[in-house]
């Protein structure tokens, strides 16, 4: 249950940091925004169906 959290927490903390960096800070390029964007998105996928594998 811990790593689950861990996981979606990450993922959140991820998406929500480049999110308000790009938008509020500096333009960030699409080349290194979709990358992370898509990572933060997917801990989070994982840690919503890491229970559901076992």
């Amino acid at each position: 249950m811990k790593d689950k959290s861990i996981l979606i927490s990450v993922g959140i903390i991820i998406y929500i940091v480049m999110s308000g960096i790009d938008r509020f800070v500096h333009h960030i390029p699409n080349i290194i925004y979709i990358p992370i964007a898509i990572l933060g998105i997917a801990l989070i996928l994982i840690g919503f169906f890491k229970d559901k594998s076992k």
